[in-house]
């Protein structure tokens, strides 16, 4: 997380949110815990383990990679999933599991610019849903469902300010 005085940049910014309705989807990961602060550094390894497990067994991506983010702590602790969409009834096996990612409501929004600012980008969002009366799914420390889905990344883009991700918050029904 960045100073106060440092999270805007020239050229950066999130989408006016909205809400939208998802279909459920299977997906494949591989989860990482450790303090939020670290999360760049033990991660994003994941996704090379998940498409080696993905390339040795022939599977294909179904859509671009994400963060599912499972739990926060008072501490700065964090568990996330590092993902890929995926056909329906693919198995995982060891450290890969498969899961769903729930149907419904979803808050959206677009983030252009680097990862070292999503932080502030969700809490922009999270503003956006308190103000419009939105309640997010789920127990505090635990989302019911809130993704980092990463639609031009640097293996796509070497300019971190272009980058795009879309980030996800599940609604209560």
């Amino acid at each position: 997380m960045l100073p106060v005085t440092k999270t805007g940049m020239a050229g950066i910014g999130l989408s006016v949110p909205q809400v939208i309705e998802r279909d459920g989807e299977p997906y494949l990961a591989i989860a990482a815990s450790g303090p939020m602060v670290d999360l760049p550094s033990f991660a994003p390894p994941k996704f090379g383990e998940l498409h080696a497990f993905m390339g040795e067994r022939g599977i294909t991506p179904a859509g671009p990679g994400f963060f599912r983010y499972r739990s926060f702590d008072d501490k700065g602790h964090v568990t996330v999933e590092a993902g890929s969409p995926v056909a329906p009834n693919t198995a995982g096996s060891g450290a890969v599991i498969a899961g769903m990612l729930p149907a419904g409501r979803y808050a959206a929004a677009t983030y252009t610019g680097p990862y070292d600012r999503l932080y502030d980008a969700f809490l922009m969002l999270n503003g956006w849903m308190k103000g419009r009366g939105l309640e997010p799914d789920g127990v505090p420390g635990e989302p019911g469902c809130q993704l980092e889905v990463y639609r031009v990344t640097p293996m796509d883009e070497a300019d971190s300010s272009r980058l795009v991700t879309q980030l996800l918050i599940k609604l209560t029904p």
